[in-house]
């Protein structure tokens, strides 16, 4: 599947960055589906815009109200279906 807005070209996705140890990590964070993912999975990604990314990074009261916003509707494309195999 693949996943777009007809008015981005790039999806920004909220998450977690922190260096633990000697590596980094990062964490997507994710929302309950809304109407244009639940036929494929129950959680989606928390999808920032543009002008949302700089508030996200660096103001706490900003970025709460971000958590909670209603998600865009996406559009799905199927390249290519999958095809399954049973075996006897």
């Amino acid at each position: 599947m693949i996943f777009t807005l007809p008015d981005r070209q790039i999806l920004y996705l909220a998450g977690i960055y922190r260096p633990y140890g000697d590596e980094n990590r990062f964490v997507v964070l994710t929302r309950e589906a809304n109407a244009s993912m639940e036929p494929v999975h129950d959680r989606m990604p928390l999808i920032l815009s543009g002008d949302e990314v700089l508030p996200w990074v660096s103001d706490p009261a900003k970025a709460g109200e971000i958590l909670t916003k209603e998600l865009p509707m996406l559009k799905a494309e199927r390249p290519y279906e999958q095809i399954s195999f049973e075996f006897e």
